[in-house]
């Protein structure tokens, strides 16, 4: 027997309001006003990191112009500059390349977690369901025993 079901012939019985009902639909209320604000939160912690990332960038870009004209005058090798430059490409790529890699690990274990939880859910509803049944059995003999 389904919650809606409970609920339902709960109110059909005696048109009043039980404590159980009380609970559930405040309950749901909360939950589904969370569910709504998940969205909300995704965006502020994006705009959040994207300003980080942005200031990370901005940094980075005025070390740039500062050391240019530094290390121009230093004189380094060109075989040197050209090496530091394969070493810094490979790292960039290996480091895309594990950004990428903990991407697909962090979907896959949230998919996972997903899963895990629908299975849960499945199976805390077959005891909601026993449960009712035998809540729907006690009554039925209380009310057969009166």
């Amino acid at each position: 027997m389904s919650n809606k079901l409970v609920t339902q012939e709960s109110e059909t019985k005696n048109n009043s309001i039980s404590v159980c009902d009380l609970l559930k639909n405040n309950t749901v209320k909360i939950i589904r006003k969370c569910e709504t604000q998940t969205p909300i939160y995704v965006q502020l912690y994006s705009n959040y990191y994207d300003e980080y990332l942005h200031s990370l960038e901005e940094i980075f870009g005025t070390c740039y112009i500062s050391e240019k004209n530094f290390f121009d005058n230093l004189g380094i090798d060109e075989q040197t500059l050209i090496a530091t430059d394969k070493f810094w490409k490979d790292f960039t790529e290996t480091t895309i390349s594990n950004i990428d890699i903990y991407t697909n690990f962090r979907k896959t274990q949230f998919e996972g977690m997903v899963r895990c939880m629908k299975t849960f859910n499945d199976f805390v509803q077959m005891g909601m369901d026993q449960y009712a049944k035998m809540l729907s059995q006690f009554n039925s003999q209380k009310n057969t025993n009166s």
